[in-house]
């Protein structure tokens, strides 16, 4: 049977495709003027840019197309949209012919990169010796170069004329390293690429006002830390059957064998127990902190309970179509582990938003950002012998 669509995306061209979100939000912010959140939501995008590839070759789904979506990705995230962001910083006038180098050359370069890969990726390539690497300097290389400025001239280090001379010289050399026929290193290590990229999303997303789209979802990850460690070391009780006497169904017919009392006198304890270990970092935070003025104990076991609230109902529509307890429908599956992940973190940012009043922007956050947290968790959970499986 042909598909009325022009191509079947894959998990890869999925995660690739979350950079688009990501780079539209950072050009909402340039048009608000809130620069380095931009910046920040850029380096969030850059971490789904870096592990696209790595997953593709990891899971054997390599293919021109995602090459070439990727490419498209690319030109957004460190071409197009750093373009604006300076235009909007000032860059303008004369300045502008080192920015029509940087663009120009990054699509040469991006074109180049959809013909012939990476060095080392043909086995017949001379240059093979030291592993995979760049041919020409990365379009990624534009925001290591910018943000960092940018940032010295907005905490006033580093004065405008300077900033701008120094940029157009940086970019003027980028541009002509990118199009260079030569080696350039690449990172393999998936610690490595998380730390450049996260770690830029956290310091500039620090940098950015209070009230930018970077902050309220810097807000909404440090929201689910309790959450996070409540629900491993749960999956840790459950795995070794500790406190056997409570692991019976609250209401089996309706909710299923899964949902016990074990669950809802544990996950709050335990998230609990989770939010007790950002003392240090509030301390840091002060009036800052999301929990600010809120016991963390009782913020965090409101949050469990949240948690397990939120399930609730899902369970019991599934109950009711028949679906039974950690099952998955032949039909409508993703359908179903998107709403697996959505219903508890909906339960959570409701029950913060009662207690603790966190703004809407935070609370969307929340429960976007939630289910890939969760999935990346159940992921490790699964390879650590602790659930089951990884949804």
């Amino acid at each position: 049977m042909n598909s009325p669509w022009l191509i079947r995306l894959n998990r890869v061209d999925c995660i690739t495709l979350l950079s688009v979100p990501l780079t539209l939000l950072a050009v909402h912010e340039v048009l608000q003027q809130q620069l380095m959140s931009a910046l920040a939501l850029l380096y969030l995008a850059m971490t789904a840019d870096a592990l696209d590839g790595m997953l593709a070759r990891r899971w054997n789904l390599t293919r021109n197309f995602g090459r070439y979506l990727d490419g498209f990705m690319d030109v957004l995230i460190y071409l197009l949209t750093p373009a604006l962001i300076l235009m909007q910083w000032g860059f303008t006038g004369a300045w502008l012919i080192p920015l029509m180098l940087m663009v120009g050359c990054g699509c040469v370069r991006l074109s180049v990169f959809n013909e012939t890969g990476n060095l080392g990726e043909d086995d017949a390539d001379e240059d093979t010796s030291g592993g995979l690497a760049y041919q020409g300097m990365p379009v990624f290389w534009s925001l290591f170069i910018i943000a960092p400025l940018l940032w010295l001239n907005t905490l006033g280090i580093l004065p405008m004329l300077a900033a701008q001379i120094l940029l157009a010289t940086s970019l003027t050399l980028f541009s002509y390293l990118m199009v260079r026929k030569a080696r350039f290193f690449k990172f393999s290590s998936l610690k490595q690429i998380l730390l450049l990229t996260l770690g830029g999303f956290l310091l500039w997303a620090l940098a950015s006002p209070e009230d930018s789209l970077a902050k309220a979802l810097l807000n909404a990850a440090y929201l689910q830390i309790p959450v996070v460690i409540g629900g491993v070391l749960h999956m840790v009780v459950v795995s070794r059957d500790y406190l056997p006497g409570l692991a019976k169904p609250i209401w089996k017919t309706a909710f299923g064998a899964n949902k016990t009392w074990r669950g809802f006198v544990v996950v709050p304890a335990l998230t609990a127990a989770g939010a007790l270990t950002l003392l240090p970092v509030e301390w840091l935070l002060g009036d800052r902190s999301p929990f600010a003025d809120h016991s963390l104990l009782l913020a965090g076991a409101i949050a469990g309970l949240g948690y397990m609230l939120g399930e609730l109902p899902n369970s019991l529509v599934k109950r009711r179509l028949g679906i039974g307890a950690g099952e998955l429908p032949e039909q409508g599956k993703v359908i179903t582990i998107a709403v697996d992940q959505l219903d508890s973190a909906i339960g959570v940012a409701v029950a913060y938003s009662i207690w603790l009043g966190i703004s809407t922007d935070v609370a969307v956050w929340y429960v976007v950002s939630f289910p890939l947290t969760a999935l990346i968790v159940k992921d490790w959970l699964h390879k650590k012998a602790l659930k089951s499986s990884a949804v």
